[in-house]
């Protein structure tokens, strides 16, 4: 009999979701093809390289390992399923500064909130118990999702990086958000 997660092992809690760290029992199946779905992959690095279920353990068991970054699931606290995945790093420890970037694999959990609640939470722990002083974004321009969802969260735009990212044959501009902790 599968046990609930109870509210004290949630690391960070939100209305509709909670984040909490991304397991080796998180990679299976379900993980595997977020990662090789055309349509989910599209702005993810990963879109370059074939992923099999053991190149993703190794990078789950590195961010576990990891100081530069903390990587945690995304959970919809109605029915505890893992959605995606949220990544505050690399952190420069001197300067106070991370990036912040995210995935919601489950294609039905589009367009719901899910992605700006996590921003919103990771940008609250950044600051709150990481002490960091600014978190940036960078995003495919023709990401209109990631766009909104960061924008919902407080981040603004602040610059473009022009004909950087390679898309579908062709370079199209990343656009630069950030935030600074007031």
């Amino acid at each position: 009999m599968k046990s609930k997660i109870n509210n004290s092992e949630h690391f960070i809690e939100g209305k509709q979701i909670y984040l909490r760290e991304v397991r080796l029992s998180d990679v299976g199946e379900q993980y595997y093809k977020w990662l090789n779905d055309n349509e989910v992959s599209q702005f993810l690095e990963t879109k370059f390289f074939p992923q099999s279920i053991k190149s993703i353990e190794n990078y789950v068991s590195s961010m576990l390992c990891s100081k530069e970054s903390v990587f945690l699931a995304i959970i919809v606290k109605e029915n505890e399923k893992h959605i995606g995945n949220i990544k505050i790093g690399p952190i420069n420890w001197i300067h106070r500064f991370a990036d912040v970037s995210l995935v919601i694999g489950d294609k039905k959990s589009w367009g719901k909130g899910f992605g700006s609640e996590a921003i919103k939470l990771v940008v609250e722990y950044s600051f709150k118990k990481l002490n960091l002083h600014r978190l940036s974004a960078g995003i495919y321009s023709n990401n209109v999702g990631s766009i909104k969802a960061f924008e919902k969260a407080g981040f603004k735009e602040e610059g473009i990086k022009k004909s950087i990212r390679f898309f579908n044959g062709s370079y199209i501009d990343e656009k630069i958000f950030g935030i600074v902790k007031e």
